[in-house]
């Protein structure tokens, strides 16, 4: 019988490797940017063999329910049968190597009871402070990042019109470099603010924050939690204990932060509502820099003498050149993948307005990703299929630009740059349109709008 493998020796390619480690964590591989088709990728987990080697070991979602059951963080596991895949073309993974291990339909698990008691329950990779702007790169690398904890935000909202919450964390390394960690979603809500508070009135509180992403956001670096994050406070082991013992620098003091955002539904962030009439009655100057104009309406119908969608990099979004069939992006490993684009025709009291609406607006109004429309790409984008008059009839306020490029030959000059579900969706534009000309104080404004609700339910 072969021995396993060291995690060290495996390269890309090979597909019978057998290995025997520590599950040390466990998450779902979640498809933030899906809607509607099932957001989950595979089940991940990082393995430790008992040379102190790490390994990403990946089963995608196929195989959940013949799998998930036989695994528990924590324990340890000889797998049998697994492949080696290389990992230049993946996101969201750990670089340990240049290959992770997946899966596959024979592989077997066997728990091992005593055998690798020795291997530790907790490892990690640790990225310096300085580090961190060469993991700022299209595929995202998985990070651990360990730090004293300098201040603990609130749980709000990302901005006053984001539908998304995030709680701000800053460590301090030994150095005494400051690095801002976005926890996101779940990650931010869970984290335990009252008992972390009451931890630095005894001293300095040590987090280690495992799977995190580099990133550039108004070109401020930024770290980022994601489904791959676990988080640890004041962790029992050596590492950190040694962590503790050669920070030299004053205790962060820690407070309570009450949020600071106030949010805005979409309804109220839009400001002035316009008809469609008075949108397509606008010069093209009132569109400059971007400017966009908000509106009530419904989808009436599919423009469908138009394609639907294209072909764009599965990196960057940046589209396809279409007489070549080649990325116009830098892209390395660039592959198509299906982008919306489509036109539609918005109608009002006032009158119509044709559109392009795409990717995430698209998706809102046909609950569809492009890749399962499309049948990844297999249905030609100028076929018109019938899972998009789901767009049709639905009502909601859109965010209306001009396009920017003037010489282009699509006949359609608007954009739907944001669309959103508005509780009061049935509320005309027209009247909406009324009731801000004539009000001039908001509290007014307000009240009336209250009113013409209750007489239109």
């Amino acid at each position: 019988m072969d021995s396993p493998a060291t995690l060290q020796s495996i390269t890309p390619g090979q597909q019978t490797c057998k290995v025997v480690g520590r599950l040390l964590r466990l998450w779902d591989a979640i498809n933030v940017k899906s809607k509607f088709a099932g957001p989950l990728i595979s089940i991940d987990r990082v393995i430790l063999d008992e040379h102190g080697n790490m390994a990403q070991l990946s089963m995608p979602k196929r195989f959940q329910k013949q799998f998930r059951p036989l695994l528990t963080e924590g324990n340890v596991y000889m797998v049998t049968d697994v492949a080696a895949v290389d990992i230049k073309n993946k996101t969201y993974v750990y670089h340990y190597h240049n290959y992770m291990l997946q899966f596959k339909n024979s592989t077997k698990v066997h728990h091992l009871e005593t055998r690798g008691a020795n291997i530790p329950k907790f490892s990690f990779n640790f990225c310096p402070f300085d580090k961190l702007p060469e993991m700022d790169i299209m595929t995202r690398p998985l990070q651990d990042m360990i730090g004293v904890i300098s201040h603990v935000g609130p749980f709000e909202y990302a901005s006053p019109t984001s539908q998304h919450k995030l709680r701000i964390i800053k460590i301090r390394n030994l150095d005494e470099q400051t690095q801002e960690i976005r926890l996101w979603g779940k990650h931010g809500e869970a984290f335990d603010e009252e008992t972390l508070l009451k931890k630095s009135q005894e001293g300095i509180v040590v987090g280690i924050f495992a799977g995190v992403t580099a990133g550039n956001f108004l070109g401020k670096l930024t770290i980022s939690s994601n489904s791959a994050t676990t988080i640890y406070i004041d962790l029992d082991t050596s590492e950190v204990n040694n962590y503790r013992k050669s920070y030299q620098w004053a205790t962060p003091t820690l407070q309570q932060q009450l949020p600071q955002v106030v949010y805005l539904s979409p309804l109220q962030a839009a400001g002035k509502l316009y008809t469609l009439k008075e949108i397509s009655t606008l010069p093209a100057s009132s569109f400059q820099e971007r400017a966009s104009f908000s509106t009530i309406a419904k989808v009436q119908s599919i423009v469908t003498t138009a394609n639907w969608y294209y072909k764009g990099c599965n990196r960057c979004d940046k589209g396809y050149n279409n007489s070549s069939d080649t990325p116009t992006c830098l892209c390395t490993n660039s592959s198509p993948k299906p982008l919306y684009k489509l036109p539609i025709t918005l109608a009002d009291e006032s009158g119509k307005l044709d559109a392009i609406a795409f990717s995430t607006v698209v998706e809102d109004l046909v609950e569809r990703d492009a890749t399962h429309t499309s049948q990844n790409m297999k249905i030609d984008p100028s076929e018109h299929v019938n899972v998009l008059n789901n767009a049709i009839g639905k009502t909601k306020l859109f965010h209306i630009v001009m396009k920017g490029d003037s010489a282009s030959r699509f006949p359609i000059n608007y954009i739907i740059k944001k669309s959103f579900t508005v509780d009061n969706a049935q509320l005309l534009p027209s009247i909406k349109g009324t009731i801000n000309q004539t009000c001039n104080n908001q509290g007014l404004q307000s009240i009336l709008l209250e009113l013409v609700i209750l007489l239109l339910a």
